[in-house]
């Protein structure tokens, strides 16, 4: 099926839609639209690409970007609701932190979030985009090398081959507004609760590096914020999502 034959998404009366060329950079385009005052809140661009679902949505916060990041793992549950609603029964979709999203075990996706350069953790910021990228098809394995990333998969190589770009961001979108719903109702424990019932590495061991920032151990689970709890020889430390923001690498 070719960009043309689908239709484009209908998204909720909250969100804008702004549809850009598959091979343009949806954050970028984001980004430079929310500082440049083109895009506000509401508007959400998405990529015309039919090999994935990509969306990036422009959120104005009235708290701290400290607490504003939390939108992250609420899109990520988003996703897993959306999925859970459009995708095989036996497709298991989980979550290993910051923001990688895996189906039976293969990464399919990420969650982007993005905030102005230079932003403080303590300050509202002006506005925060926070989007994803899932692949529906042609996992990038290489053309020229087989299983060059096999721990990379997509969501048609995963019974999933019914869904379509056109569907899958709509449903993400759908369910991405009433999780915020929620958030601004009760907070984070539902988010919370939702994103470790699917946490990929739950009680296993982790590592990884954002930046300067460096975690190794048992995961232990996420804190009340959705930082990361790691336990390394009897020690317990914290990694904030706030670390994962890409204006902040």
């Amino acid at each position: 099926m070719t960009v043309a034959e689908l239709t484009a998404p209908v998204f909720p009366p909250a969100f804008d839609g702004h549809a850009i060329d598959p091979e343009r950079d949806l954050l970028a385009e984001a980004l430079s639209g929310a500082a440049a005052g083109t895009y506000g809140a509401g508007d959400l661009v998405w990529s015309r690409s039919t090999d994935r679902a990509a969306a990036m949505i422009v959120l104005e916060p009235d708290v701290p970007l400290s607490r504003a990041v939390q939108m992250g793992p609420t899109l990520m549950v988003a996703i897993g609701d959306a999925l859970g609603a459009i995708g095989p029964p036996n497709l298991a979709l989980t979550f290993r932190w910051p923001f990688t999203v895996l189906a039976n075990g293969g990464r399919i996706g990420r969650v982007v979030l993005a905030a102005p350069e230079n932003a403080a953790l303590e300050v509202v910021p002006s506005f925060l985009i926070v989007g994803f990228e899932l692949a529906l098809k042609n996992a990038d394995n290489g053309a020229d090398e087989p299983g060059r990333h096999p721990d990379m998969t997509a969501l048609h190589e995963e019974g999933g081959g019914e869904i379509e770009r056109t569907e899958l961001v709509e449903a993400v979108a759908r369910h991405f507004l009433s999780w915020i719903d929620g958030w601004q109702q009760e907070g984070f424990r539902g988010v919370h609760q939702s994103w470790l019932a699917r946490a990929h590495d739950m009680n296993g061991p982790v590592e990884g590096r954002l930046a300067s920032v460096f975690w190794s151990g048992q995961m232990l689970g996420l804190d009340e914020e959705g930082g990361l709890l790691v336990s390394e020889n009897g020690v317990t430390s914290a990694i904030p999502v706030a670390a994962a923001l890409e204006g902040l690498r």
